[in-house]
């Protein structure tokens, strides 16, 4: 009976250690004095729906451009992205001339999201010509995606 229980305490582990590495690809820890986004405060650059929801059609043509779209696919819920969100509009805001930045939540754009697998929260990708050309999972740094930027550009 004790060999049962500790089988099932050992498999609970590696899934949680294992989703926890999925969600939270912590190399490089946001700094103390850094604050998270509201990424309900904080939209990413859509469209002008006032409910802040771009379409499926909409995102097709934003991601079709021979220009670079990154695509920061969140959750409200999801604390990494929460974390990472100052560092997704600092790149927007920052590096536009090399690529567009969408902010995606996940969960409320399922239409757009579901065509992806999505598996863990953040994800990042990449796209080009409408065609996947990264994808990134976890925390990422200013210095981590802006690193993919010039590598994609």
């Amino acid at each position: 009976m004790k060999k049962a229980y500790i089988t099932v305490g050992i498999l609970t582990l590696a899934v949680i250690g294992t989703y926890s590495l999925l969600a939270c690809n912590t190399s490089s820890p946001i700094a103390a004095d850094e604050q998270p986004v509201d990424l309900n405060t904080a939209p990413a650059k859509q469209t002008n729906n006032h409910d802040g929801k771009i379409s499926a059609a909409d995102f097709s043509k934003m991601i079709a451009g021979e220009k670079l779209t990154m695509v920061d696919f969140y959750t409200t819920w999801c604390g990494p992205c929460k974390m990472m969100a100052p560092d997704v509009v600092k790149l927007r805001k920052e590096k536009e001339d090399l690529v567009n930045v969408l902010q995606i939540d996940a969960e409320a754009q399922e239409d757009i999201a579901g065509n992806y697998n999505i598996a863990a929260y953040p994800t990042i990708m990449f796209f080009k010509k409408g065609q996947v050309v990264q994808t990134l999972v976890g925390l990422q740094t200013y210095d981590q995606l802006l690193l993919h930027v010039n590598k994609l550009k």
